[in-house]
């Protein structure tokens, strides 16, 4: 019989980022995976439960890792907590091309 804590740690190694490292024409290339049906199946799933604010904020949705180290690389940014690096994602979200990472929106 499997477990909810077995359940869960599956679903945790599933959505891990995966890092590999290798050497192609003399570089070393890193490559960064990651597994992001689960964040977007729960967003979606939050979504359709309908949405319901509490005391510590508002939910807007869930970004995979992989995504945001791309978007501060493709921001020059180095810190998350960057409140330029926020008003990057807020844009980037609103933009329309990411609507499945939020579960209700700005």
């Amino acid at each position: 019989m499997v477990t909810r804590y077995q359940k869960r740690q599956e679903k945790v190694q599933k959505n891990q980022v995966k890092t590999r490292w290798f050497d192609e024409d003399g570089k070393i290339i890193i490559q960064r995976k990651q597994d992001v049906q689960l964040i977007l199946d729960a967003n979606k799933e939050q979504h359709n439960n309908g949405y319901k604010p509490n005391t510590f904020g508002r939910h807007v949705g869930r970004i995979p890792f992989v995504v945001l180290e791309q978007w501060l690389k493709e921001s020059g940014k180095t810190r998350i907590t960057d409140p330029e690096f926020q008003e990057y994602i807020k844009k980037k979200l609103m933009g329309g091309d990411f609507t499945k990472l939020l579960v209700h929106g700005y």
